[in-house]
């Protein structure tokens, strides 16, 4: 650490080196009371902070909203920052990927099918369950309980006009 004076600016500049072999970094600050820690902690807080800005430029595309509407700039912000926080989440609770990989992972599962679909998967399966378990076809049980059921068949129903649309 040392004292010095940059642009007649008095400033405290430590110099550091993670390994006995490693190029030496500085960190300059302005605050002349301030001790090596606690300037390498303010330091730490906005390199983490550069990440999250760098991040969210790269996979989720903030700065790019073209509209000339403050408000709308601003939703776009918000938005941004709440998938930031989703994925921070997530990956806090995960296996410690990049957001990055974290954000094209998620971007591929979000393909998925609607609610309706997914209930339509499931009932699709309980009758291939159902079927092998009293060795019937697949087509006998579908018959027995959506075609000759009534209350039932507003759900075959549902699902054609869904399919349809």
């Amino acid at each position: 650490m040392f004292d010095a004076t940059f642009g007649g600016v008095p400033v405290r500049i430590f110099l550091v080196r993670r390994t006995s072999h490693g190029k030496w970094n500085g960190l300059l600050t302005t605050d002349m009371n301030i001790d090596f820690f606690k300037a390498w902690e303010i330091y730490s807080r906005r390199w983490a902070l550069e990440v999250v800005f760098k991040d969210c430029k790269t996979n989720l595309g903030f700065g790019k909203c073209q509209s000339t509407c403050f408000a709308s700039q601003i939703a776009a912000a918000t938005l941004c920052c709440l998938q930031y926080a989703i994925l921070s989440v997530e990956k806090r609770f995960s296996d410690y990927e990049t957001i990055g990989g974290l954000f094209r992972e998620i971007s591929r599962e979000t393909v998925q099918l609607s609610v309706a679909q997914q209930i339509w998967v499931i009932l699709q399966e309980l009758v291939t369950a159902i079927a092998r378990v009293f060795g019937l076809l697949d087509e006998e049980v579908y018959d027995a309980v959506i075609n000759q059921s009534d209350e039932l068949a507003h759900i075959a129903k549902f699902y054609n006009l869904k399919s349809a649309s």
